[in-house]
């Protein structure tokens, strides 16, 4: 071989492995392009969840909170402020479902309603709420819940009266005749079926009849 082939195929070795390097450097670009679009993307999502001040509420870090519920029956209001799509859902101590939020999902800003159960029992009922951001899965939010049980209260018969503030009695979607529920009833069931005609009625519809929500 003369000593033009071997200037020749050295060439040749060296520019394909110019090319080499240069498509590696390329790809690795896209990588680091389409990277960062994903995080510029994640940054844009907007993801609060916000309680009223009279909530007994504790910060633990910036993605959990933790919240004393009380032992009666009650409806916590809060807000999500968000420009994204967002679920709501629930891991509960021993399968005891206690509570559970309305609407359990949506887009953008919203009420949501954290109802509670009265917990009966001695112990308090624990249990964690996950609102979770899919777009902004890194802002995704803890709740940690607990709520107070016999042993907590020494005057156990005043959540009795509160039973009735959660009765509600409303004229039937189909045959307009009163129906008188119970909210905790009603989620349980998943529905309720009207004595008169029966025509069965979602909780969702019950809720949204109750409490005036959109």
């Amino acid at each position: 071989m003369n000593i033009f082939n071997q200037i020749n195929q050295s060439g040749m070795k060296n520019l394909i492995s110019l090319k080499a390097i240069a498509l590696f450097v390329s790809m690795l670009a896209c990588s680091v392009t389409f990277s960062g679009c994903s995080d510029e993307d994640s940054d844009s999502i907007q993801a609060e969840v916000v309680f009223a001040d009279d909530v007994n509420l504790t910060i633990i870090n910036q993605g959990e909170f933790s919240i004393e519920l009380e032992q009666g029956y009650s409806i916590i209001p809060f807000e999500i402020k968000s420009n994204s799509e967002w679920e709501i859902s629930f891991l509960f101590e021993n399968d005891n479902t206690f509570c559970f939020a309305y609407p359990n999902k949506g887009k953008g800003n919203a009420t949501v309603h954290l109802c509670v159960n009265k917990n009966s029992s001695d112990e308090r009922c624990t249990g964690k709420m996950h609102v979770v951001f899919p777009e902004g899965s890194t802002k995704s939010k803890i709740v940690h819940l607990s709520q107070k049980g016999n042993i907590d209260n020494d005057k156990n018969d005043e959540f009795d009266d509160l039973y009735a503030d959660f009765y509600t009695t409303f004229s039937c979607f189909e045959c307009g005749n009163p129906i008188t529920i119970h909210i905790f009833d009603v989620y349980k069931d998943g529905c309720v079926t009207c004595p008169w005609c029966e025509l069965e009625i979602p909780y969702e519809k019950i809720l949204k009849k109750m409490y005036n929500l959109k």
